[in-house]
């Protein structure tokens, strides 16, 4: 019997999933994953360009970001803004309530927002997250009414007055810084006279051509064209007695801030205007009405948080009558032979820019030089007069009238790259505070120079302050060495309240004793001030302090708590980088 072996068949243990087919599944596993990695990776991107584009901030308050999608947004409701402002100014041409030269100006400084208009709607809503944050620190709500009432406000045009003014301006003698109590009565007399003869019948053209002071409103009969109740230009008393005058009869004689007589009137009158469908031409031009009554909103805000701050400042409290002596900062270190010093120009043909392409043997260069040569003469006698002179004759136009420089220019040394001549006369070794130098000819004209002092600023200032305090004329000092508008009256503030100024002045003002100067206060990168006090009085602010405290005290209070704030901007909208 044979036997034969039984085949051995050999079994493979493996799971019948592995070999080919296991490899293709992690193949199909791994491709997943890929595909599913390169869509989150294209997601994530896609969410970061969205964020970046919508989300990313623009700026900061105390850490509450301000997106890119509430900037764009506010950025298209402030330009649409403008548009209505540009449409308002063409219908006010198109009425003759504006002329083109007046056109122009409101054209040209909308044309200025526009440029800045990136920088300056970051700006604004910072202030609208700050603002809104105050405002409930302030216990001030905004109601639907309170947004509703001040777009009725945007949508009106106010009303507007074709105004006349009649001007008579005090005498003043020379050197002296205010009319005489007998110069303001000769004033007031001739006006009530100039009323009288209007009143009589006597045309109104032909007085104010006759008796007019002011040569530019003489010219035009006193012409003014069309102004508003809110003009920052016009006297305060002159505005109000033309708003409440009726049509063709004048006003009676009014006698303004600044000491000059007006006789009014109002020749026709364009009443204030709403624009119904206000609202509806915002929506079809594109914009999102609720996003507009958010901007709107914040406007109000900021209008009720200015006027409880106001109104804590304007109410009865005490007040003082101050003059100022004010010298601007230089703004850069000074060389040891810098000098500050006045002039009086006398140009050629009274043209200062045109003087250097006048031949040398011109007439009007010798008659130049003989002005010069007097008014040198007659400042040798009475040096006094210097500021009067200038004001009244020279030929650089910043100098002349009670609001000019009187002459007065900054510090110069070798390097100040002025006129070669007039910069080696005022330079000359040996010449000290006060010298009167003989006149110079420069590209100019002649100059009539007058050497002031040598730095420091804060030195000259000390070296007044000693002079007031033994019994010197602060208007005096002021006139001669004061760097602001006020000089011309003496450095004259009038009453000043809390709040008016800025409150490191503030303080040194109702730190000083009365009739007593204070201490030199310095404001970095501002300049050097130096008061005289002479009254303090219980009193409610009114007229022109009024619109001061308005326009300031708020601001003044805003600024301490913005600087406090932690605010970021995003440099390249701001402008800073």
């Amino acid at each position: 019997m044979t036997f034969r072996a039984k085949p051995v068949v050999k079994r493979d243990h493996r799971p019948a999933w592995e070999g080919k087919d296991r490899r293709n599944f992690f193949l199909n596993i791994g491709f997943g994953l890929l595909v599913a990695i390169a869509t989150l990776i294209l997601a994530v991107a896609a969410g970061a360009a969205w964020y970046g584009d919508h989300l990313a901030p623009v700026g900061s308050v105390d850490g509450q970001n301000i997106t890119k999608d509430e900037f764009k947004d506010r950025l298209t409701l402030e330009a649409w803004r403008l548009d209505q402002e540009e449409g308002r100014i063409r219908t006010a041409v198109v009425a003759g309530y504006l002329t083109a030269s007046q056109a122009g100006v409101q054209d040209q400084l909308i044309a200025q927002q526009r440029q800045q208009l990136a920088a300056i709607t970051l700006e604004r809503l910072i202030d609208a997250r700050l603002q809104a944050k105050l405002a409930t620190q302030e216990g001030i709500s905004v109601t639907p009414e309170d947004i509703d009432a001040r777009l009725v406000v945007e949508a009106t045009t106010p009303e507007s007055r074709h105004a006349w003014v009649i001007e008579i301006k005090p005498a003043t003698d020379p050197g002296a810084i205010a009319p005489t109590d007998p110069q303001k009565a000769q004033a007031r007399a001739k006006a009530e006279t100039a009323l009288k003869e209007i009143s009589g019948g006597k045309s109104w053209e032909d007085v104010a051509k006759t008796v007019s002071t002011d040569a530019s409103s003489a010219a035009q009969a006193g012409d003014l064209g069309w102004i508003q109740a809110d003009d920052s230009q016009a006297d305060e008393p002159y505005l109000k007695a033309i708003f409440a005058a009726p049509v063709n009869a004048p006003t009676a004689v009014v006698e303004g801030v600044d000491g000059i007589y007006r006789i009014g009137r109002v020749t026709d009158i364009a009443s204030s205007t709403v624009d119904a469908d206000y609202q509806v031409k915002l929506q079809n031009d594109g914009q999102d009405l609720a996003k507009y009554r958010v901007m709107v909103q914040a406007d109000v805000v900021h209008q009720k948080l200015q006027d409880k701050i106001v109104a804590d400042v304007t109410k009865p409290g005490p007040q003082r009558k101050v003059s100022e002596i004010y010298i601007k900062d230089n703004g850069e270190p000074l060389a040891p032979d810098a000098v500050k010093v006045r002039h009086i120009l006398y140009s050629p043909k009274d043209d200062a820019a045109n003087a250097a392409n006048l031949p040398a043997d011109d007439p009007s260069w010798a008659l130049a030089e003989a002005a010069a040569t007097a008014t040198y003469q007659k400042l040798q006698a009475q040096p006094e007069l210097f500021d009067s002179i200038a004001r009244a004759e020279s030929d650089e136009g910043s100098a002349r009238g009670t609001t000019g420089t009187g002459g007065k220019l900054p510090y110069f040394d070798k390097n100040s790259g002025i006129d070669e001549a007039f910069q080696s006369a005022i330079l000359i070794d040996g010449v000290g505070p006060g010298s009167l130098l003989t006149p110079v000819k420069s590209a100019f004209g002649w100059h009539v120079i007058q050497v002031m002092y040598k730095p420091t600023d804060l030195d000259h200032l000390k070296a007044l302050k000693v002079k007031a305090d033994a019994g010197a004329d602060f208007a005096v000092l002021a006139r001669d060495n004061s760097e602001v508008t006020t000089a011309g009256q003496g450095g004259d503030l009038g009453w000043i309240a809390n709040g008016q100024l800025d409150e490191r002045l503030t303080a040194g003002i109702f730190g000083a004793t009365v009739g007593k100067t204070s201490e030199v206060l310095v404001l970095q990168n501002d300049g050097v001030s130096l008061f005289k006090v002479f009254a303090e009085e219980t009193r409610t602010p009114e007229g022109r302090q009024l619109e001061q405290l308005r326009s300031t005290a708020f601001s003044s209070w805003y600024d301490l708590k913005k600087a406090a704030a932690s605010i970021t901007r995003d440099q390249l909208i701001s402008g800073g980088g």
